[in-house]
């Protein structure tokens, strides 16, 4: 059951960051999370036993899964602590380090691997060979590359969550740093259940079990929820902000009407009554490069000094105050 909750999480969050694949430049997060759900389905044991039926080496799938875990881990940290930076990326030198505990790690599993004796397929592969020293070390070394990850993550996201101006990042990214302590918790009880299965230390490897069963789905539920809080948040606002052009740009084309219209001069581009009127099926984007036209339009217009004994109504200027404060909510000055 915890493993089907692990799958279902991580492919939804796959959906969730495809969702803005196309207008997003850098999809680095979407692959990594691509290749962890990928290794994660390898869990469910009747996917396992029907993929290790047809493969040459019996339990070789179970090396390839958490060798693109382990990759899939490397590629969504550097995302997540890029995220943490506004986009300022990792120095040469942390990059470089990063990227050689990983290769190492990989290579360090494969040789383990290729020791550990295990003549049939098994999907509770360490519960099996556990008890061997090649496979203690190449469970081992995996969860000891995901405890450092997990806890550099953290402090960086600890580091940033208080600089950050929007308020999905700072929940989504406070998420995130809750799902890389659960990280933390299941990469030692992960140890310590190799360690005490190879020293034959029955008791303290259950112990660990439970640890194990509950932190695992905690990880991947949180760091799933956390990483698709920005982009969940971004599209809701999309639709907000969708909505409001919607209800304001008819209101605005008439205020420009009634004042821009009348002062032809004030026109920042030579908009006319004829390009207000006309043509209103825009994009989103089109329409508000528009309505942000004539707010200033409208601004200047109530600053001519022939205008200012002419007071609009309140009425609309509620609107131009709307439709003023949605350019500023997107950036555009006024």
């Amino acid at each position: 059951m915890n493993n089907l909750i692990v799958v279902l999480f991580m492919w939804l969050l796959v959906l969730t960051l495809a969702l803005r694949a196309g207008s997003r430049p850098d999809n680095t997060m979407l692959k990594a999370s691509i290749v962890i759900a990928a290794s994660l389905t390898t869990t469910i044991d009747s996917v396992y036993l029907w993929a290790a039926d047809r493969l040459p080496w019996p339990n070789g799938l179970d090396l390839a899964a958490n060798v693109l875990l382990t990759v899939g881990v490397y590629y969504l940290s550097r995302a997540i602590v890029n995220g943490a930076r506004a986009g300022d990326s990792l120095s040469g030198t942390g990059a470089l380090w990063i990227r050689r505990a990983a290769m190492m790690a990989v290579v360090i599993m494969v040789l383990s691997f290729a020791f550990i004796d295990d003549p049939d397929p098994s999907h509770s592969f360490m519960l099996d060979y556990g008890h061997q020293p090649a496979a203690a070390l190449y469970s081992g070394i995996q969860y000891l590359y995901i405890l450092a990850v997990m806890v550099g993550t953290l402090m960086t996201c600890l580091r940033n969550v208080p600089q950050m101006r929007r308020k999905r990042f700072r929940v989504g990214f406070r998420i995130i740093a809750c799902g890389c302590i659960a990280g933390i918790v299941l990469s030692v009880s992960v140890i310590i259940m190799d360690l005490a299965h190879v020293a034959d230390n029955e008791r303290l490897r259950a112990s660990a079990g439970i640890v194990y069963d509950v932190s695992n789905p905690v990880t991947v539920v949180l760091l799933s929820a956390g990483l698709a809080v920005a982009p969940i948040g971004r599209i809701l606002n999309d639709l907000g902000v969708r909505r409001q052009i919607r209800v304001l740009e008819p209101r605005l084309r008439a205020v420009w009407l009634a004042t821009v219209a009348q002062s032809p001069a004030v026109s920042l581009v030579g908009t006319t009554e004829q390009s207000v009127t006309a043509g209103r099926d825009h994009s989103t984007r089109d329409t508000a490069d528009t309505i942000h036209r004539l707010v200033i339009e409208i601004h200047d217009w109530m600053e001519l000094q022939e205008n200012r004994s002419r007071q609009i109504s309140p009425a609309d200027r509620d609107v131009v105050d709307r439709a003023e404060a949605l350019c500023l909510k997107q950036g555009r000055s006024i």
